[in-house]
């Protein structure tokens, strides 16, 4: 992930458990995780080692 980049994450959030967050945008990027903005503004931490599935969208221009 870039920050300042719009994603849709497919990530693991326990042993059985997977989340997806779309359309969120990349805030900041720590050596083990990324800090993600929602479309209303709430933020959510996404560890590196957990994403599965990874895709770029295009922003709004």
């Amino acid at each position: 992930m870039e920050v300042g980049k719009t994603y849709n994450v497919v990530f693991a959030t326990g042993h059985y458990e997977i989340e997806y967050e779309n359309g969120v945008t990349c805030i900041k990027v720590t050596p083990q995780s990324y800090r993600v903005e929602r479309a209303d503004g709430t933020t959510r931490l996404v560890k590196h080692d957990l994403i599965m599935n990874l895709e770029e969208i295009a922003g709004p221009t």
